[in-house]
């Protein structure tokens, strides 16, 4: 038994089947010669924005069964399967060509989990999405990571996604430095912040694993895509009235404020014994350094706190009667001195992120967004028969004389169909703007 290659994938007379493996307890293992209808599958570094570089996604599965005698529907009593239909449930897809010379090993095609599961107890069909590991991750409640200094973006994203509790292998070569590092708000729109800063993207790879990578960087041609081996239809807008002329970027540089009061709680109810203030948002943030907490009051005193970079929770004790406290605190927050770069045009495309902190990091950012809007072909859309061993970020060139095309992109986005037969829709960005820039 060989391994799947490219060839494979590529030729004329393939045959191709897939299999799901759904973790009920046990595996149950579903495929066009039983309960599989079709299936599609979704791979993307971004989703569609109006960042050129889009928003951070997870990964999606979505296949249709055939729900004989109710077996997957999820009220039926009598479906050995009842009480086990669940969210989170496990689904791994494979897939390997067949009528080979000899026979290929199953290729997996990462790891999901049941997000959504629709079926009638008298219906045909079983509905099912399932997501992947980011899904888990931005659904999942804030960590406390304190502000640091001196970092880069490597280490503070391994930080941060170690204290969620999970695995992401991020990319060791986003080592630009960060002089304050920080999340605020829920893992989507942190981890928002911070692959856009780096100019990354995460994924996950076919073994399951979350990972970030970087859109910028060198990197070898993977493939070479042509009408005979690949290429279905190749789709593009282009006018000669372009979106943007220019770019205007805002970038920030951070730096530690003077101690200044950050919490000023007036006359608030104090219970006898001990009471509970929970998550008061500072006046400013995120904070740096709490050095004091003060409460105004002859029976109440501090008995413990928990501190974030933008709120903060307080155990206290009374000693005497119900009554009143005011409580103060004081330290010191991250300022950040917005700094504007921008092209003398009047069509703009802006941008602006706290993770960009130096002038020399803003100005190579510039030059990635002005290679983007001066591009004549900054993305493709191109219709490929579909090669599941292509992943996000392979760089590959696309050569086609139908199209007169010869154009080297990094993979975006890849829209994988399967109904017997597998199709994909490819999304690329130009490399010519991502390659040595940084």
């Amino acid at each position: 038994m060989r391994a799947a290659t490219d060839a494979d994938f590529n030729a004329d007379s393939r045959a191709l089947s897939v299999k799901l493996e759904i973790y009920f307890d046990g595996p149950l293992t579903v495929s066009k010669d039983d309960y599989l209808i079709d299936a599609s599958w979704l791979e993307e570094g971004s989703a569609e924005s109006t960042n050129p570089f889009g928003a951070v996604s997870s990964n999606e599965l979505s296949f249709r069964l055939y729900n004989e005698n109710g077996i997957f529907s999820p009220t039926n009593t009598s479906s050995p399967y009842f009480g086990k239909i669940k969210a989170g449930m496990l689904v791994i897809p494979f897939i390997r060509p067949e009528d080979t010379d000899e026979e290929v090993e199953w290729e997996k095609l990462g790891e999901y989990y049941v997000t959504g599961w629709d079926a009638a107890i008298t219906g045909t069909y079983a509905d099912v999405i399932a997501n992947d590991r980011w899904y888990q991750i931005f659904s999942s409640p804030t960590p406390n990571y304190p502000v640091r200094r001196d970092t880069n973006f490597h280490d503070a994203l391994t930080e941060i996604y170690d204290l969620m509790g999970f695995e992401v292998l991020v990319n060791s070569s986003l080592t630009k430095p960060l002089l304050f590092s920080f999340i605020e708000g829920e893992p989507l729109s942190f981890t928002q912040e911070i692959v856009t800063g780096a100019l990354a993207f995460c994924t996950c790879n076919k073994a399951g694993i979350p990972v970030i990578e970087p859109f910028v960087a060198e990197r070898p041609i993977r493939a070479t895509l042509t009408d005979a081996n690949q290429i279905k239809v190749v789709s593009t807008t282009q006018s000669i009235n372009k979106a943007y002329d220019g770019v205007q970027l805002s970038y920030y540089i951070p730096q530690g404020m003077d101690q200044e009061k950050l919490l000023d709680l007036q006359n608030i109810a104090a219970p006898a014994g001990t009471f509970q203030v929970e998550n008061v948002a500072f006046n400013n943030g995120p904070l740096w350094q709490l050095t004091s907490i003060g409460l105004q009051s002859n029976t109440v005193s501090l008995v413990d706190y928990t501190a974030t970079p933008w709120r903060i929770a307080l155990s206290l004790n009374n000693t005497g009667d119900a009554g009143i406290v005011s409580i103060y605190a004081y330290g010191q927050a991250v300022g950040f001195n917005k700094v504007i770069l921008t092209d003398d045009v009047v069509k703009l495309l802006k941008a602006g992120n706290r993770y960009i902190q130096t002038a020399e990091y803003a100005a190579q950012y510039k030059s990635v967004l002005n290679g983007f809007v001066t591009n004549t072909t900054p993305i493709l859309n191109v219709s490929i028969r579909g090669n599941p061993l292509l992943n996000i970020g392979d760089r590959v060139n696309i050569q086609s004389l139908k199209y007169q095309l010869n154009y080297s992109g990094v993979i975006q986005r890849l829209h994988y169909q399967y109904a017997g037969g597998l199709s994909c829709e490819m999304t690329l960005l130009n490399s010519s703007f991502l390659q040595g820039v940084l």
